[in-house]
């Protein structure tokens, strides 16, 4: 059974959008079948299926374009075309609200007040 990614697991994650065109992408049960092998993949966040498109959100550190790719052919479906570009790439750190500055101590005095 494949896990999915939690975004908590991991401080290093590098997010992409793929979005593949299909040719005939037929009724709902072969949409079903196709975003089934696709989410089946480890690294994959998201699919939909929009415009005659199937868009796919995926972690490029766990799977790569190509691995959607060959889900998508697994499934018997011609793809007309195919692009990917980064989402979000990112080291999660913590935001500026959530960062509170140690408090410094004045370096220069030697003495204890």
């Amino acid at each position: 059974m494949k896990e999915k990614n939690d975004p908590a697991d991991s401080s290093l994650t590098e997010t992409m959008a793929a979005r593949i065109e299909i040719k005939d992408l037929g009724d709902p049960g072969r949409q079903k079948e196709i975003t089934d092998a696709v989410e089946a993949l480890d690294g994959v966040i998201e699919t939909k299926i929009e415009k005659g498109a199937l868009h796919v959100s995926f972690d490029a550190l766990a799977t790569t374009e190509k691995k959607i790719e060959e889900a998508v052919r697994s499934t018997g479906t011609t793809i007309k075309a195919a692009a990917t570009d980064r989402e979000s790439p990112y080291l999660d750190l913590p935001t500026p609200a959530n960062v509170q500055q140690a408090p410094v101590e004045n370096a220069h005095d030697g003495e204890n007040a």
